[in-house]
């Protein structure tokens, strides 16, 4: 149920007058009333809806969706999504943050404030059900790319862990390559949980021995991807092979390999995990897993409105496709 400015003021002692002029500013109140006033807020989980106090009724039309920065591959689902919705009758508002769980609440709030009708999030590590229930008790939210353990049914992903198994077993069974690399995020967000357990699989079920070296972590940036390709090759100078698992690492990657006069794929070979325009700058072509963006991000409309009409329909994983080209060492 969700709580009203009635409950938070009988929480609190104070009238639902001081409890709105604390929440909108309408009026000065001293500082120990302001901190009361917050405290039973927080406590109660209330969240302040701005435009109830203009209407009275009807529906707003819109959908809040919150990104993981604006990267080519949040934009491409975002572009889904503005599709779906302008061919539905829906307007979305858009809101991006870091890796920062506190930003993502802060926006959910205010999304509920402007009395959107649903919210698709990817979300970052360290929501919980109970933490996400706080919204979808009031209203539809779906999971675009990530999932949260026990709201799993709401979430829309690919499958990440087949995908980037068949990469690195691509790299052992049809190239003979030993020495094989893993670049991962340590977001520790499930999408990129699973590609490394993807490696990891495909390594020790062709009977190598896991090697901490080859497999290092980064913050998911073009400098991380750089850093991190740096410290594998110092500490690997046998290094034949590198799966990358986003983008940006990617870019970062080829970036230390350019500047170090390694060629791909005589010398490293490369396979990398989602598609980038300036993909199309590199020679060869890179091997490269993509993923459905687009199409997510029109099936994430879709499922939320299910959601709104109290459908429960079960979402399949999206398959990724896997691009063979010349950096691992393929030729056409």
């Amino acid at each position: 149920m969700k709580v009203t400015i009635k409950e938070v003021s009988k929480h609190c002692g104070l009238s639902t007058a001081t409890v709105s002029n604390v929440l909108h500013g309408t009026k000065p109140v001293k500082q120990e009333t302001a901190k009361k006033v917050l405290n039973s807020v927080k406590k109660l989980g209330y969240i302040p809806n701005e435009s109830a106090r203009q209407l009275k009724a009807g529906s707003s039309r819109l959908i809040g969706v919150l990104t993981i920065g604006y990267n080519h591959f949040f934009t491409e689902i975002l572009n889904g999504i503005q599709s779906q919705a302008e061919t539905l009758g829906w307007k979305i508002i858009v809101g991006s943050t870091d890796e920062d769980i506190i930003d993502q609440q802060a926006y959910l709030d205010s999304f509920i404030a402007k009395r959107v009708e649903g919210i698709i999030m990817a979300p970052t590590y360290g929501w919980t059900e109970e933490m996400l229930e706080r919204y979808s008790n009031t209203t539809p939210l779906v999971l675009i790319d990530r999932k949260v353990k026990g709201y799993e049914d709401n979430s829309l992903t690919t499958n990440n862990r087949e995908s980037s198994k068949i990469a690195v077993n691509h790299l052992i069974h049809e190239h003979c390559y030993k020495h094989i690399g893993l670049i991962y995020a340590n977001t520790k967000v499930s999408s990129m949980e699973e590609r490394k357990s993807g490696y990891e699989e495909a390594v020790m079920k062709s009977e190598f021995q896991l090697t901490p070296s080859l497999m290092v972590g980064c913050d998911g940036s073009v400098s991380g991807g750089k850093q991190a390709m740096k410290k594998m090759l110092e500490k690997n100078p046998r290094l034949e092979a590198v799966h990358v698992t986003n983008n940006n690492m990617l870019l970062g990657v080829y970036k230390e390999i350019q500047e170090r006069g390694i060629r791909v794929p005589d010398d490293i070979a490369v396979i990398g995990f989602d598609v980038e325009p300036w993909m199309d700058l590199l020679n060869p072509k890179v091997t490269i897993i993509e993923q459905p963006v687009r199409h997510m991000g029109k099936q994430s409309l879709s499922k939320l409105l299910e959601l709104k009409n109290d459908e429960r329909k079960k979402i399949k994983e999206f398959n990724n496709v896997f691009h063979i080209a010349g950096s691992c060492g393929c030729t056409k």
